[in-house]
């Protein structure tokens, strides 16, 4: 009976590792925080964290920082990480990441609505402050160095309207139109792809035509021929 017990406790911790926990940040529960494996969750103000917390009183204004966990994001590693988030002054969300004994500045910053780790040093970041659509992006941390993983594409698949009469073109070079699409006409937004002035968008038609748009990165929302697709900043 007690090797069973033991193998019983075993699979606990084994499945328990590999669940999906889940943070909606008080009090913006629409930010959310997902991980795997074991953290060490307070979601709170850093003027109510206990006194001998090192975020308590750390920062300047307290109420303004949240401490979200303590984690390790890579078990490889096992750096232990204090995570605290804070809206900032003109609503920009982002999380600060300290490694564990270094409070007095973070490591790094990243600038995201939402997180979720995989406890194998791979973090996905998504949300729309400063970028033209909800965009996830991909890091790897280890031995406290963060790196973006670059993606060929970056999936969107917004469904909206357009604003303006445009075509959408065989390449993104934008030589040779496949179609016009009509002011009022229903898009879908499928995958966008950057360069350093312009974001191309792979769009398709009601009629399931598809095909290129180039649009100036941070444009406007009275600019945009696309309703959905404009710069989400100030």
């Amino acid at each position: 009976m007690k090797k069973y017990a033991l193998i019983a406790i075993f699979l606990t911790a084994v499945l328990s590792a590999q669940e999906n926990h889940l943070i909606e940040i008080k009090p913006y529960p629409w930010m959310k925080v997902s991980y795997t494996g074991v953290a060490t969750v307070f979601n709170t103000t850093c003027d109510k964290l206990p006194y001998e917390d090192p975020f308590y009183y750390a920062q300047g204004d307290t109420t303004g920082f949240i401490k979200v966990m303590e984690y390790v994001a890579n078990h490889e590693d096992g750096e232990l990480y204090s995570i605290l988030f804070t809206m900032g002054e003109s609503g920009d969300a982002k999380y600060l990441f300290y490694r564990e004994g270094v409070f007095h500045e973070p490591a790094f910053v990243l600038h995201t609505d939402h997180l979720s780790f995989s406890g194998t040093g791979i973090i996905i970041a998504r949300g729309s402050m400063n970028e033209m659509f909800s965009r996830s992006q991909i890091y790897y941390l280890k031995n406290g160095r963060i790196k973006e993983k670059k993606q060929p594409f970056y999936g969107i698949n917004i469904h909206s309207q357009a604003r303006k009469d445009f075509f959408i073109y065989e390449t993104k070079r934008q030589k040779r139109a496949v179609t016009t699409i009509h002011k009022g006409e229903n898009v879908s937004v499928l995958l966008a792809e950057f360069d350093e002035e312009y974001c191309y968008y792979l769009i398709q038609s009601v009629l399931g035509l598809t095909g290129w748009i180039r649009i100036e990165q941070s444009i406007w929302i009275d600019e945009t021929p696309i309703k959905d697709l404009y710069f989400h900043g100030d």
